[in-house]
């Protein structure tokens, strides 16, 4: 279960923004997480919750946008969104370009997994 490293990679890289901005509280984070990640969304939010427990973070609301798969074709340079959907074998057995129907491609999003925006209480909440 990678999702619980993972959320305490992103609450600490959260308690380090919040103290580096000076912030009381933070109210909220938006994680982007790209399809083939392979992380599990409700596995990820327990583990952020208890990560975030007795922290700046905690009480946070936790929003996490899914991120498409993007990919372009290494033969005619196409770039375009998989909208397969389905396991995740499945889906990578399955990639190819759209255009030209070649297999050699490079997957250029849905990856990632990336705090995109942190909203805090910067200073006195007084």
């Amino acid at each position: 279960m990678h999702e619980f490293s993972t959320a305490v990679s992103i609450i600490e890289a959260v308690k380090r923004a919040a103290k580096d901005y000076g912030a009381t509280r933070v109210t909220g984070i938006t994680i982007q997480i790209g399809k083939l990640s392979m992380l599990n969304h409700d596995q990820l939010l327990f583990g952020l919750e208890i990560a975030a427990k007795d922290s700046v973070a905690e009480g946070a609301k936790i929003t996490i946008e899914p991120l498409s798969i993007k990919i372009r074709c290494n033969q005619c340079a196409t770039e375009s969104v998989v909208s397969q959907e389905g396991a995740l074998y499945e889906v990578l057995s399955s990639l190819t370009c759209p255009k030209c129907n070649a297999r050699d491609i490079n997957v250029i999003q849905g990856r990632e997994c990336v705090v995109k925006d942190i909203q805090a209480v910067i200073g006195d909440e007084s």
